[in-house]
Formats: C-alpha cells, structure tokens, sequence
C-alpha cells in the first residue's frame, strides 16, 4: 500500500484473464466475473496489396467549398455519439448515429468521418468535397501505413482525389464545427444505439483493472487484515503513491527502531528512558519524546503524520529524529534488567 504496488496474485490473475481475451480463450473470468470475449474489438487483416495503399495527406487550411463536411463525437452520461454535418455551401443537413456505449472517443470519431465518406460516395459521388475533423489522432492514424484498425483500413478505402481531409480545433467558434458539436451531443442522447462496435481492448483493460483496484480495497478494508497502523493513514489504495525513503517507512508503518517494535517481534525487551510514553512506538519519537525536544523545530504534537508527509521541510526533520534514537541507542533506550542479566 505504502509504495502503490498491486498485489502479486492479483496482477497475476488480472493479466491470465487479459491473455485469454486477447487469444479469444472461451470462459474468461477476472475475480469472478464473466468476460465478453466475443464483444472485444478485434483486427482482422484486410490482405490489401501493398501497390493500392496510398499516402494520406491533411492540413489546418481553412479554403472556401462547395461542399464541406464536419464531423464531431460526444460522450455524455457514458452515453457516446457520432455525427456529420453537411455544408453545399449552406449548412443542408445532420446525421447522428448513437454508438455503444462501451466505444471509446476515437472509435467515435473514425465512425463519423466513415459515414461522412458514405454518405459523400453515395450523393455526391464525382464532386470534391472538404471534410473537417478536430481529432488529430484520427487524421495521424489514417497516415499510417500498417494502422492494424479496420475502421481506419474502411477510410482509407474510401478515400480518393475528390477528398480533402482538414484538421480544425475545436471550440474556437468555426461555424461548421460548432454545429456538427451539437449534433454530436443530440447523437448521443438518441434512445437507441445506431452501430454496434466491439469493445477496445484499452478500455476492457480498464474495466478489469478497475476490478482489480476494488478487490485490493475492500481487501484493505479488511479488519481482520493487517497494517491497521498504516490503514489509519491511508485508508485508500493508490498506485500513484509510492514512499520509498527507510525513516518515512517507519513513519507510516510503526516498524522501526523504537521499544515498542523491538519488543512486538520479540528482539529485545527495552523501554525510552524518557518513561513519558507507554507505547514507545515511532510517533512517540516524532512528536512527544522529550529527549528529542532538541531535534524538533517545525514539528509539533497535535501534528498528523499527513501533515507532515507533504511538507519536504517537515520530512527532513523526520528523518533527523529518526536518525537520532539509532545513533544513540544507549543515551534513547533503557533495557530490561532481567534482558541485560
């Protein structure tokens, strides 16, 4: 808990059942619960000849049309939507597809600009036409030359000289994109889904991920567990907290040089000299011991070792107290007599 580290068993089970979706394995399970393998996006090779690609270019050009295109994604209330807007100069018309709601903003946003290019080959076949897009890293995908996306392979298919792809930014008051934005946000508030796509593996990951931070929490949560010291601290599991420094390991866990710990494992039989403290643990140390009053300038009791831990003055201080006790073992700690004998 103290260094953001997932249980062992646990990342072993979750990347057993990642395994078995990626290799479409029948049955996969994640801590009990049933994976949808056959709901998973899955890439399935076009075998175009390598002579029919061809490279795709875009720009920020904003050029005046006789027909324009813009396209926009929404994801509102885990609800995801998809739309094009038609400009021929005017704007003529809207078409919103409500998507699953599983599907991600880049599944959305390659969706839209295929049905933008469906809906060109199909009414104006011969004519040119601009089409806009704000999402970069669909125009970036459609570049590459092996993309391993069939949404992204669909594109490129239907892309020909009549087309000019444009990247515009969002949100910066372009007429065509603001529309095609709203029409986007009706999309997604459609009482039934349009299109069905699978799942992506980035956001299933997540999914099982999330499953996994859960089970390490409510194991944490565990009365009968152990580290109650150190569950009073941090009650939550983090993976982006990681405490690594020996003294402020101490801090958090009560696991040091201190009586109370020697005497725990059974490692010695000592008390503090001070006698002000019936615990002697690590925090009588850092906060009360009067033979360390010398050592504390910013540190004071009534302070909570959460106060301390962000302050980088505070944990230096820390460390100096805790440093003190090992440096001076004899002057800190009064052994029992019967030990010494």
């Amino acid at each position: 808990v103290i260094s953001g580290i997932e249980p062992a068993d646990l990342v072993c089970e979750m990347e057993a059942a990642l395994y078995q979706l990626k290799h479409n394995r029948p049955d996969p399970h994640f801590l009990g619960v049933h994976l949808e393998s056959n709901q998973v996006e899955r890439y399935l090779p076009s075998w175009a000849h390598p002579s029919t690609k061809h490279l795709v270019h875009w720009d920020q050009d904003s050029p005046d049309f006789d027909l324009g295109i813009f396209t926009d994604v929404s994801k509102l209330n885990g609800q995801v939507g998809a739309a094009f807007s038609v400009f021929d100069p005017q704007h003529s018309g809207d078409f919103q597809f409500r998507l699953d709601d599983h599907c991600s903003v880049f599944q959305a946003e390659l969706t839209a600009i295929k049905q933008a290019l469906l809906w060109k080959q199909q009414n104006r076949p011969h004519g040119n036409c601009h089409l806009f897009t704000d999402s970069m890293s669909s125009l970036k995908a459609l570049q590459k030359f092996a993309p391993k996306n069939n949404l992204v392979e669909d594109i490129n298919s239907l892309l020909d000289g009549t087309i000019s792809l444009h990247w515009v930014k969002a949100h910066i008051g372009v007429a065509g994109n603001e529309v095609a934005d709203k029409a986007a946000k009706a999309a997604s508030d459609r009482p039934s889904v349009d299109i069905h796509l699978g799942i992506p593996e980035r956001s299933l990951k997540t999914s099982i991920r999330h499953l996994l931070l859960r089970e390490w929490q409510d194991r944490w949560k565990d009365d009968n567990a152990k580290g109650r010291f150190t569950f009073n601290i941090f009650p939550e599991v983090k993976t982006n907290r990681c405490i690594d420094n020996p003294q402020l390991s101490q801090v958090v866990t009560n696991h040091g040089l201190c009586p109370y710990y020697l005497k725990k494992f059974n490692l010695r039989e000592c008390n503090c000299r001070c006698g002000e403290d019936v615990d002697d643990d690590i925090l009588h140390y850092i906060f009360r011991c009067p033979l360390l009053d010398s050592q504390r300038s910013l540190i004071r009791p009534g302070q909570s070792v959460l106060q301390i831990l962000p302050d980088k003055h505070r944990t230096k201080e820390v460390k100096s107290l805790l440093s003190f006790p090992f440096l001076h073992q004899q002057d800190i700690f009064e052994q029992d007599p019967e030990d010494i004998s």
